[in-house]
């Protein structure tokens, strides 16, 4: 038997892990498009600490172009942001249901224990009956996606726009 209290930190310690590993998942999606670069400091400035600069990712990629010389083949080049979709999750609701039995100590705290799962008999025999009610009736974890910030939407439109404005036409 553990404490009621117990029980629930450890739910919740679970449900912050597990938002997290989800947080976790913007900074690797930066280094996944970006390379993170050191600028220089300008001669004659103040002497500073050189600054991180996160530079796109690109692919060189042909792209054909009709000209009055007939088609040509034109080098873009191409952000990665700019041709992946881009999906971030959330936990929206954790639900944990449980058979478990409740009882109150003398010292006031209270204390559960998870109930044993019904025992079964044989192949081609009926199973035992029981009185206590299965472990766990349900965990459910529902983790839905969720629209990308503000700013990260106008960065990749920005690099779209770059993108659209090597390609004639």
């Amino acid at each position: 038997m553990i404490k009621i209290e117990d029980l629930v930190y450890a739910i919740q310690a679970a449900v912050t892990g597990a938002n997290d590993a989800l947080q976790n998942q913007a900074g690797e999606f930066l280094d996944r498009f970006f390379d993170t670069v050191q600028q220089p400091v300008a001669e004659g400035e103040e002497a500073q600490l050189a600054s991180e600069t996160l530079r796109p990712r690109y692919v060189t990629m042909e792209y054909p172009t009709e000209t009055p010389e007939g088609i040509k083949t034109l080098s873009v080049n191409v952000p990665l942001i700019a041709m992946v979709p881009i999906v971030h999750s959330r936990i929206e609701e954790v639900v944990f249901r449980s058979a478990l039995d409740v009882q109150q100590q003398d010292n006031g705290d209270v204390t559960v224990a998870f109930v044993a799962p019904p025992s079964k008999s044989g192949f081609f025999k009926r199973d035992s009956v029981s009185a206590s009610a299965p472990n766990a009736t349900e965990i459910e974890i529902r983790i839905r996606g969720d629209e990308s910030p503000e700013g990260l939407r106008k960065i990749v439109e920005g690099y779209t726009r770059a993108l659209r404005a090597q390609i004639p036409g």
